[in-house]
């Protein structure tokens, strides 16, 4: 991981996963969560992808791990056993379309890999991993 904290963009709609990344990033103190709603977020997905997809999003130094990649890299960081992490990665592959639909009213969009931090992407996260402005950004809490 870089010096700056990394990123973790979830749909935070919902109690039920506002307290499950709340779980899954406890004691982390180098990932910030924030939900993929907030506006600070639908502007960088804007920056980032020339539009708002809805996707869970890993963001390290500067890269951007999107989808399955997302759910490896977190989990990784998180320090699961290796061993472990194929199985939840192709739980996520099998479960998050329909899961989606059901559960957040849409499908997650099909946008898998890492990719490089966009140029014009890179301040809404930067400011996002600042703590003197993390004041204003909505968060799990």
């Amino acid at each position: 991981m870089s010096s700056l904290p990394s990123v973790l963009i979830y749909d935070g709609r919902k109690k039920v996963f506002r307290t499950a990344v709340s779980v899954l990033t406890y004691g982390m103190e180098d990932v910030v969560s924030v939900p993929w709603e907030s506006d600070p977020i639908q502007r960088f997905l804007e920056a980032q992808f020339g539009c708002q997809p809805f996707v869970f999003l890993f963001i390290e130094g500067d890269s951007v791990h999107a989808g399955e990649t997302a759910v490896k890299r977190v989990l990784t960081a998180r320090g699961i056993p290796p061993s472990l992490i194929p199985g939840f990665e192709r739980l996520y592959s099998t479960i998050a379309d329909p899961f989606g639909r059901i559960v957040h009213g849409e499908a997650p969009a099909d946008i898998h890999g890492t990719f490089d931090l966009d140029p014009d992407a890179r301040r809404y996260i930067d400011a996002i991993r600042r703590p003197d402005t993390q004041a204003g950004i909505d968060s799990c809490e």
